[in-house]
């Protein structure tokens, strides 16, 4: 038989329109399966959320065939813990049975962050830093030093930060840059047997800075250094001794009681700061 009158034969038409039914039945029933696996027409309407808390979240959603997911936290004074602040996806959107919904909820306390390190550096680096760990730059005080637009101390509410404080993410920490050096002077303090915060507060009082601070072997911890007294400075203190404002005076300190020659009480360095206070006053 040849080829032409094999195509036109009733054995070929047969299989053929079998072939074709079968490739019609593979075609409708692929269809059917993937209306079954996509649900397809059973979209759920996701409810709103804000406001409710865990309890009630689980209740609604439970009803609706959707689950949740807290994705993010955030604290806001005036709303309980736990309540639902936003969500994704938004309320009245279509979604397939068993759902996530992701929730912003608010936290049960502030989210503290480290203080970064933010002496010694420019201004704009050290405001760079306080934003990336999440806090603001405050208020920003010049004072006389060596170094212009150099960030020397920070502070909160008036107070010294120690190094790797946690503050509350943002909180706006007043930095103390340096302005260059004047030609008018001040007497250097003799800050030795105050502690470090104590000498910092002195001289401050009379616009100098603490320069380099030196432990001596006697100090090994973290308790140590808060322990620490000044036994020696650079330039030394006296009332004959007069530098530039905003300079800086070295500081050696020390556990060792018997390095440390002054012994000041609180009350003293109250006094003392005063009295440098009041004599850098009338001088200038």
């Amino acid at each position: 038989m040849s080829l032409k009158a094999f195509f036109k034969s009733r054995t070929f038409l047969m299989h053929f329109v079998l072939l074709l039914m079968f490739f019609a039945l593979m075609v409708y029933l692929t269809l059917l399966m993937l209306r079954v696996y996509t649900n397809h027409g059973e979209a759920q309407t996701v409810p709103d959320l804000l406001g409710f808390g865990k309890s009630d979240v689980e209740l609604v959603l439970g009803q609706h065939k959707l689950g949740y997911e807290i994705y993010d936290s955030t604290f806001v004074p005036s709303t309980m813990p736990g309540t639902v602040l936003s969500q994704q996806p938004e309320a009245g959107a279509k979604v397939k049975e068993g759902r996530t919904i992701y929730l912003t909820v608010s936290a049960m306390q502030p989210e503290k962050v480290v203080l970064p390190a933010v002496v010694d550096v420019s201004l704009r680096e050290a405001q760079s830093r306080l934003e990336n760990a999440g806090l603001k730059l405050g208020q920003v005080e010049y004072r006389p030093s060596e170094f212009i637009n150099l960030v020397l101390d920070k502070k909160l509410n008036g107070f010294r930060l120690p190094d790797d404080t946690m503050l509350i993410k943002g909180t706006a920490v007043d930095l103390i840059v340096g302005k260059g050096l004047s030609n008018e002077k001040t007497v250097v303090p003799d800050v030795r047997g105050f502690y470090l915060d104590d000498a910092n507060r002195v001289l401050y009082a009379v616009s100098l800075n603490a320069g380099a601070l030196i432990y001596d072997n006697s100090v090994h911890t973290a308790d140590d250094t808060l322990r620490a007294q000044v036994w020696k400075q650079m330039p030394e203190g006296g009332e004959d001794k007069l530098i530039e404002l905003g300079s800086s005076v070295d500081l050696w300190l020390t556990i060792d009681e018997d390095k440390i020659e002054v012994n000041v009480d609180d009350t003293n360095i109250d006094l003392f700061e005063s009295e440098f206070e009041s004599e850098f006053e009338s001088e200038f």
